[in-house]
């Protein structure tokens, strides 16, 4: 797998813009802040239930049973 080199000054005016338009949304009163901020959570998407962290850094946790 290939992977391109990330600009981090695109990085940062991509960002920029998404929180401009967020305030300008918020301005407007398209949507409240809370929404917003679950619009935004990245883990708001994944079902966590059954989620388990099962190594770190390429290192297995040891099991509790």
């Amino acid at each position: 797998m290939k992977f391109g080199k990330l600009d981090q000054e695109e990085r940062a005016r991509q960002k920029q813009a998404s929180r401009d338009r967020d305030q300008a949304r918020l301005a407007a009163r398209e949507i409240d802040r809370e929404d917003l901020r679950k619009e935004n959570d990245f883990f708001s998407s994944l079902d966590l239930r059954n989620f388990r962290i099962t190594a770190i850094g390429g290192k297995p946790l040891k099991r509790k049973d």
